[in-house]
């Protein structure tokens, strides 16, 4: 056996490896783009089919009022740094490190209490909608 065999076999090995993690990586894309929901956006969508969508669903212009008002509700609820910090976040639409430079505190901090905030949120919302049934 000559050196010369030893080192194809490393590169038939190292080839096969190769091939079988791009296959691997293919179908791991794939299914990841299949999971991923298709949308259009809103611009794009034909009027009449979201408004049939929507009132099938039996989503109406009150009750997007109504969601809202309760929505306004619970952010008044929040403590006034989680109010703030949510405002600036999607309001004034700044970054979580222009509010940490803002507030004069970290930018985890900013992350912990945006977290916070929309976790109290989204639990206040969920009472609610399971007292109205």
């Amino acid at each position: 056996m000559s050196p010369m065999d030893g080192r194809d076999e490393l590169r038939g090995r190292f080839t096969r490896w190769i091939v079988i993690t791009a296959e691997h990586a293919q179908k791991n894309y794939l299914r990841a783009e299949k999971k991923q929901l298709q949308t259009v956006p809103l611009e794009e969508a034909d009027v009449a089919i979201v408004d049939t969508a929507l009132l099938s669903a039996g989503v109406t212009p009150d009750s997007f009022d109504f969601e809202e008002q309760r929505l306004a509700e619970a952010f008044r609820e929040l403590p006034l740094m989680r109010r703030r910090i949510l405002e600036m976040l999607f309001v004034e639409e700044l970054t979580p490190s222009e509010i940490a430079a803002k507030l004069h505190c970290s930018v985890q901090h900013v992350y912990n209490q945006r977290s916070l905030a929309i976790k109290r949120l989204r639990e206040r919302l969920i009472k609610e909608r399971k007292n109205d049934r």
